[in-house]
């Protein structure tokens, strides 16, 4: 019988021990919200790990039932209606997700000042820093404590159960 370890990482970094572990010959599985996963694969596009299983996240206590990445902006307004040019904080766990959709609202005449923070994107907003804000939403309350609704949804995510493509 093979020994058996359980190691505690946090979630945007399972894909990596997953598959460096597997490099190394061990067999290697992992659990991580399907958003962390996507963005993985993004950034590693020659990625030897693959989806095993995905887990229906279900929590009613979460807004959409499950973590959205979520384009933020003032609650008074919507898509339509703001200028063209903002100032964009977006959550660093999210960047190629974000880029993805963010050249999509490019097409649509945007132009975004973008830049990328580890910690709270929405103090950003109510700082003054910045006029939309890309990150998760889970049950919105601090989303709806400062003053920002949901303008759009980018990526839904529920759990992923992932090895290695063999």
């Amino acid at each position: 019988m093979e020994p058996k370890e359980t190691l505690e990482v946090r979630g945007e970094d399972v894909p990596f021990w997953v598959e460096e572990l597997t490099k190394q010959g061990k067999k290697a599985i992992g659990i991580t919200g399907q958003d962390l996963y996507k963005e993985y694969c993004l950034k590693n596009y020659k990625t030897t790990t693959k989806i095993l299983k995905i887990i229906d996240w279900n929590d009613p206590k979460a807004l959409f039932n499950k973590p959205v990445l979520c384009l933020l902006g003032p609650d008074n307004k919507d898509l339509d209606n703001i200028p063209k040019q903002q100032s964009i904080c977006i959550s660093n766990k999210y960047k190629l997700l974000s880029k993805k959709y963010l050249n999509l609202l490019e097409t649509r005449g945007f132009n975004f000042k973008k830049f990328y923070v580890k910690g709270s994107t929405e103090a950003s907003y109510s700082a003054g820093i910045a006029g939309l804000v890309i990150d998760i939403v889970y049950t919105g309350k601090s989303m709806k404590k400062l003053g920002l609704k949901v303008y759009d949804k980018i990526f839904y995510s529920d759990f992923v159960i992932i090895g290695d493509r063999k």
